[in-house]
């Protein structure tokens, strides 16, 4: 605020939040501890992490309040869902339930506290997916949580097989939503598809009403559509301030990903600010020699707990091969490298090698984001389908 001739009074009204910079990530990471509240107790806090556009995690303080009241806005979108507390959820998301080249333990698991069935996405194939959808009917899952790329193979599987499984809600986050994925989910479920957006900054959330209309959630925090070009197409990024992690308050953070605004009022009466699509976090599915497939939300997995990064990108240059391009920081070591290496055994089956490859930057999109997962070989399939004149089997979307 000093640098910038910023003092307490000139703040009078909701607009003169304007009179802040823009925070990016990577001024947050290389702002380091510097960023943590020094008034808020650290023993009150809990470290989170996020991937975002540069598909490097982040590391993130929380104080407990805030991460007990995530938990009353998740509850808002539910509710919205039609899914109660004592409902029956299965979840696609990244919760290691076994070992990625374990075959012989469950690749479920069942909380009957939270009422929760944890299916493991590291394992999910065409193979798999037929076992998850049995059990997902066998408990008598009320709804299916997920990202929407694990949730798509288990939609398309069951179309395929003739696996027919109704449930009233699909919850989607954390990836890019299409409308093919949205058509074929909401047919092989026979539900409506509830896709919401969030960011582990806690400074934005955008969920979907029982009118299918995204909506900004305002009590979360004050965010900022700002156009990105001059023309009146609606394409803004998201820039918010969170009102809730005192541990580590942002103001005014770009979270990197765009939306496409809406100024028509949602029949369902609420007056937040609509949001016809969500653009960001836009990236290619990566597929192993057995068929399995991960989207980027599991991916990037393998970097949380790897410090020191600046900017990354999982690259698919082969049928069993990963090279993981990443930009480090000053404080980068030896150390931060075999911390990567035991993560990608981790998250990693054998069959899905990865090296590391330390670059200068890495490359942008023509609207300056980063894709963290490319498929070198998806993308080269997709070129010959297009070439031969050729559409997915029975016109079911691919992620």
């Amino acid at each position: 605020m000093d640098d910038h001739g910023i003092r307490i009074r000139d703040i009078k009204a909701l607009d003169d939040i304007k009179l802040f910079p823009v925070l990016t990530k990577k001024d947050v990471l290389q702002a380091g501890d510097s960023i943590i509240s020094s008034r808020y107790p650290r023993w009150m806090t809990r470290m989170g992490y996020t991937g975002g556009t540069t598909g490097t995690p982040m590391q993130l303080r929380r104080d407990l309040f805030s991460i007990a009241n995530e938990h009353a806005f998740v509850r808002r979108q539910w509710d919205w869902a039609g899914i109660g507390l004592r409902d029956k959820c299965a979840y696609l998301t990244g919760r290691l339930v076994a070992k990625p080249d374990d075959k012989g333990s469950s690749l479920y698991a069942y909380d009957p506290i939270m009422k929760e069935l944890i299916l493991s996405t590291y394992h999910l194939s065409p193979e798999t997916a037929k076992d998850y959808a049995s059990v997902i009917k066998s408990y008598g899952a009320k709804a299916i949580v997920g990202y929407p790329s694990a949730v798509c193979l288990l939609a398309r599987t069951c179309l395929l097989s003739g696996i027919d499984i109704k449930i009233k809600s699909t919850l989607t986050s954390s990836e890019t939503l299409s409308k093919g994925m949205r058509d074929t989910v909401a047919k092989a479920f026979d539900c409506t598809v509830y896709d919401f957006y969030g960011s582990a900054e806690r400074v934005c959330y955008i969920q979907t009403c029982e009118r299918g209309r995204y909506h900004v959630i305002p009590e979360y925090g004050l965010t900022e559509l700002v156009p990105v070009d001059t023309w009146d197409n609606g394409k803004c990024k998201v820039v918010s301030t969170g009102f809730w992690n005192m541990a580590m308050p942002l103001i005014r953070y770009d979270t990197g990903d765009l939306v496409t605004r809406s100024d028509e009022p949602c029949p369902c009466g609420r007056s937040f600010q609509v949001v016809k699509s969500i653009e960001g976090r836009q990236a290619d599915i990566v597929r192993t020699p057995s068929g399995r497939e991960f989207g980027a939300a599991i991916l990037t997995h393998l970097l949380y707990g790897a410090g020191n990064i600046l900017e990354s990108q999982i690259i698919q240059d082969a049928l069993d091969h990963l090279t993981i391009k990443y930009v480090p920081s000053s404080e980068f070591s030896q150390k931060d490298v075999k911390a990567f290496e035991g993560l990608i055994l981790q998250h990693l089956p054998g069959e899905l090698k990865a090296d590391l490859k330390q670059v200068k930057a890495v490359e942008r999109t023509q609207s300056g984001k980063i894709r963290p997962v490319v498929s070198v070989i998806d993308r080269q399939n997709r070129i010959n389908m297009s070439q031969a004149n050729l559409s997915p089997a029975n016109a079911i979307a691919e992620p």
